[in-house]
């Protein structure tokens, strides 16, 4: 996935943007959503009984999870992305509509995705590996009311939830 980053966009000295839908959703793929479900393949093989959920749903739900986690990584660094010369909102998408239904509408997908953290984390039987799973989604959800309020403002500076959030 990193790999494939700088292929796309490696060059520093102009802003390069992922071209489609499908080059973001294949990003967010590489660099988070097969984390998702490496983890949950691992944890079905290696902790029985890994979680209440069939393999498949968790897996699905592991996938969409890490997916949503990367894409609000996207869209609350855009500031710092731009200033990198790195787009990740696809140019087919801003170039029919203005930016800001560009950006809510994958902060929406962004919700949809990462909301199934919390499901996945329930399910597992585990408490210390339910706990660690459902910290990231726990922060995640404090992430998604500031970078809405915002709107097309979040482009221009570095949306993060303070470490007193955090707390």
């Amino acid at each position: 996935g990193q790999t494939l980053d700088v292929e796309r966009l490696g060059d520093p000295a102009r802003l390069v943007s992922l071209q489609t839908a499908a080059e973001l959703e294949e990003y967010t793929w590489l660099v988070a959503g097969c984390v998702g479900d490496f983890w949950t393949k691992l944890g079905f093989r290696h902790l029985p009984p890994f979680a209440d959920r069939p393999p498949e749903e968790m897996a699905a739900l592991g996938v969409a999870y890490g997916q949503g986690l990367q894409l609000i990584n996207v869209l609350r660094d855009r500031g710092a992305d731009r200033e990198a010369g790195r787009n990740y909102l696809p140019a087919e998408e801003l170039a029919a509509q203005p930016e800001e239904k560009v950006f809510a509408y994958w902060l929406e997908r962004a919700e949809e995705q990462s909301g199934g953290g919390l499901a996945y984390a329930a399910s597992l039987t585990n408490w210390r590996i339910r706990f660690a799973t459902a910290l990231p989604a726990l922060i995640d959800a404090r992430r998604h009311a500031p970078l809405r309020a915002a709107g097309d403002d979040a482009r221009s500076r570095n949306m993060k939830v303070s470490r007193q959030a955090l707390r």
